[in-house]
């Protein structure tokens, strides 16, 4: 591997560790601390601190403990997975979030789980000056949100509880649902009606209406949410919404290969 000049705004360190595991990647057998050294051009020192480095996150690990030899573990795989995963429920939802904006004037987000929080990975918006704020790649709570609600409650009961953790949970307004008992009741309406209700939950001035998305296997991969202004919100615009959502829903979830025809048909 040819030995490049890092810019001086660059972290040296995080720059060699990338170089490494994209040294990984390409070669078509486990590498030892030597093969690392020489192909890097680097003094065992500094390469060995990297190997640490890359060992004790989970990204690397021993493939041969006589040989020494190093390769990517499971968890590199996981996280390339993930974002081909990821870029292909985007690809598939952004036609239908953008239909969905243009029906409600409203903002729609589109949202994936990661641990106890979901993560905003793509939008739809109009040119208001009045609209909804969550940066993409940003994470809220999972039982707070529209968006976050509408994937946690396709999980069953069991689940629901060992994704949250602890009680009490989070708070972000004087609405938001903290202990199991408010969380399951808030699941199990979710499920008669087919969709997730934000009620100024996240914030006290939104309301967002949601849906899980499914794939293939019947797995909730997704989520996305209509979020509106509470103060514009009447009951024949909640209702127009909600309609609208479990259409889109399913309309997603089929391009993803989910077959059925209930979004929160499962067994608690």
């Amino acid at each position: 591997m040819k030995k490049e000049t890092i810019p001086l705004k660059l972290n040296k360190s995080a720059a060699r560790t990338i170089d490494l595991l994209l040294l990984l990647v390409i070669s078509d057998k486990f590498l030892t601390l030597n093969n690392i050294c020489e192909m890097m051009q680097l003094p065992k020192s500094s390469a060995f601190e990297l190997i640490q480095t890359l060992l004790y996150k989970g990204i690397i690990e021993i493939k041969d403990d006589k040989q020494k030899t190093y390769g990517l573990s499971l968890l590199a795989f996981e996280i390339g997975s993930s974002v081909i995963t990821n870029m292909g429920i985007a690809d598939a939802a952004r036609p239908f979030i953008q239909e969905l904006n243009r029906q409600t004037g409203s903002t729609v987000f589109l949202g994936v789980k990661d641990k106890d929080k979901i993560v905003y990975i793509d939008k739809a918006e109009n040119h208001s000056t009045i609209k909804p704020t969550a940066k993409l790649g940003s994470r809220r709570n999972l039982h707070t949100t529209g968006l976050g609600k509408g994937l946690l409650y396709a999980f069953c009961d069991t689940k629901i509880i060992e994704i949250l953790g602890e009680e009490p949970y989070a708070s972000k307004t004087p609405l938001s649902h903290t202990n199991q008992k408010e969380v399951l009741e808030d699941a199990s309406n979710t499920r008669l009606r087919g969709y997730a209700i934000d009620d100024r939950e996240d914030n006290l001035d939104m309301y967002c209406i949601s849906s899980a998305i499914r794939n293939h296997e019947n797995e909730p991969v997704a989520s996305f949410s209509v979020a509106s202004l509470y103060s514009g919100m009447t009951k024949d615009k909640e209702q127009l919404i909600a309609k609208l959502v479990k259409e889109t829903a399913l309309q997603i979830s089929r391009k993803l290969g989910f077959a059925g025809n209930n979004l929160y048909n499962i067994n608690s």
